[in-house]
């Protein structure tokens, strides 16, 4: 019997985006044994017992890995549809993850012109923040990959879209993932999703 395939993915974009689309890559490969972890930053294969990854390319990468870009991350300023004008006036709330803690910061610098916060709350993940945002507690400096359900939903507006801010996601496989069944069904499921969430629909 083959080992599960066990995918490491950071915390929020697998409770934002990955999880509400497993289902259909196992409803598409049944056979295929999938575990998912979550964590972000450095990790070891042996160690964790992972066979894939998925990160922000933001760390150290060992030479003997295989890297695969997904997406150029992109962020901007997303909220509840109720707060634009709010926003628009500023002296809202700005909400930020303590992952990215100089994030309103970087933005502010590239969009002079926007709006400004009376405030900044900070939050322990991005997850936490989009909800927060989604409740109308303030303003959220999300990435899109995070928020795009929600937009789509309508729980979410981003009245000024998302730019890229020069950091891409990857994904990370270990010399000996090429051996593990399923492996090379589960990247092309994975690449083939982004493509339609991000550049089909986009």
């Amino acid at each position: 019997m083959s080992p599960p395939i066990v995918v490491s993915c950071e915390r929020s974009v697998a409770m934002r985006w990955l999880i509400p689309r497993l289902s259909e890559f196992q409803d598409r490969q049944p056979e295929i044994d999938l575990h998912l972890s979550v964590g972000g930053g450095g990790f070891d294969f042996a160690r964790d017992r992972i066979t894939l990854a998925i990160r922000r390319l933001d760390f150290a990468i060992d030479a003997n890995w295989q890297v695969e870009r997904l997406i150029e991350e992109e962020v901007g300023p997303v909220m509840h549809p109720a707060m634009a004008d709010r926003f628009a006036a500023g002296g809202y709330v700005a909400l930020a993850a303590k992952t990215r803690p100089d994030a309103w910061q970087k933005w502010s610098v590239a969009h002079p012109d926007a709006p400004k916060p009376r405030s900044t709350r900070f939050l322990d993940h991005h997850f936490l923040m989009v909800e927060a945002a989604a409740g109308g507690l303030g303003v959220a400096m999300c990435p899109k990959i995070i928020a795009l359900d929600d937009i789509r939903k309508g729980r979410l507006a981003a009245p000024l879209g998302f730019q890229p801010n020069g950091s891409h996601y990857g994904i990370i496989r270990s010399a000996l993932a090429k051996k593990t069944a399923g492996i090379d069904q589960f990247v092309s499921w994975l690449l083939a999703a982004i493509h339609e969430d991000f550049y089909v629909a986009s």
